[in-house]
């Protein structure tokens, strides 16, 4: 009987701590300054199987230009070897 009840309960708790665990793990984007300065940023790198290099510009998520290192375009995230999501600037300052 016992070997029945934690057949049966196991699952359920495995199911339970799932759920549990990620309604304490999701980000907050509410609170998310649109127009911050100062962020990290990425540029592809000069040779295309590299990782995209990682920069400090003063960009934003909202613009109306977009925001350039040197040049070349900022992006904010990356993946492997690809930056994606362009990052903007309010004011053309470089």
């Amino acid at each position: 009987m016992k070997k029945i009840k934690l057949k049966f309960l196991l699952p359920v708790l495995a199911i339970a701590f799932a759920i549990t665990a990620s309604a304490f793990t999701t980000i907050d984007n509410s609170q998310v300054d649109m127009t911050a300065t100062t962020m990290t940023g990425y540029i592809p790198n000069a040779i295309p199987t590299q990782p995209c290099n990682a920069v400090q510009e003063d960009c934003s998520l909202v613009g109306a230009q977009d925001c350039l290192h040197n040049g070349q375009q900022v992006y904010r995230a990356k993946s492997g070897t690809t930056c994606f999501s362009k990052l903007k600037r309010t004011s053309p300052t470089r």
